[in-house]
This record gives C-alpha cells, sequence and structure tokens, in this order.
C-alpha cells in the first residue's frame, strides 16, 4: 500500500517541480539532495537524478522549486545556482502597430508584465524584394 500512495506522488509531478543544478566537481548526488532538503525540508526532496555534469532535483511543490530558483544551495561552502526544469519566458508576437508607437514604449508597457529576456524581432510582411 505504501508503495502505491508514494508511486502516486511522483505521477503528479510536472516539469515546474524539477530544478537543476551544477554542483562542484566531485560532489555527490546524494550531498545535493541533502543541500536542496536543507532548504525545502527533506520530505520534499521526492526525486533526485544525475544528467550529465548537472544534478536533477524533483520537489513536493512549485512554491519550493521557486523558492530553491530564487535562493540557490550551499554545497561545500560553495554558492551553487540553480535554475528552473520549465523555461517561463513566452514569446509575444504584436502585429498591426502603427508607424508612430515607438518600439521603446513598446517595450515599457510588455516589461509591466514581466522581464524581457530577448530583443525584438522584426517579421517583414509582404513579398519578397526578390520577386
Amino acid at each position: 500500500m505504501a508503495a502505491e500512495s508514494g508511486a502516486s506522488d511522483l505521477e503528479k509531478l510536472t516539469r515546474r517541480h524539477g530544478v537543476k543544478l551544477s554542483p562542484p566537481d566531485g560532489v555527490s548526488v546524494g550531498e545535493c539532495a541533502m543541500a536542496v532538503g536543507d532548504i525545502v525540508g527533506h520530505t520534499s526532496v521526492k526525486a533526485v537524478s544525475r544528467m550529465n555534469k548537472m544534478v536533477v532535483v524533483f520537489v513536493g511543490s512549485t512554491d519550493e522549486a521557486n523558492r530553491l530558483v530564487a535562493a540557490g544551495v550551499t554545497i561545500r561552502g560553495e554558492n551553487t545556482p540553480v535554475f528552473p526544469l520549465s523555461n517561463p519566458a513566452r514569446s509575444v508576437v504584436v502585429s498591426n502597430v502603427p508607424p508612430f508607437i515607438k518600439n521603446e514604449m513598446l517595450l515599457k508597457e510588455l516589461s509591466r508584465h514581466g522581464r524581457i529576456v530577448s530583443p525584438m524581432r522584426y517579421f517583414v510582411l509582404g513579398p519578397s524584394p526578390r520577386c
């Protein structure tokens, strides 16, 4: 019965529950799990695995994953950054903007909804000039 409840806990996990960290050389997966458990609680650590040089950790809630990303982890006295498994960035397409609205104004208004992570790209509409 206990195995069934544990399996259902793991089945509920998504990429948003996962974080990845790049520990210093020679650090075991267990040390990474203990360092993460010190921050979010050891019972919140649901799964840990090494993928190449990174260590992927799944925790019990997305709030705990966000807290880990914000705080980072200290392993053997060295601060190790923590990255989310899911990419929170979204692509936004703005069309039919009149020419008198400046790009800076668009960026300023879009930044009210979150951080701008890449420069604006422009799409040419209409036939190619080679035609």
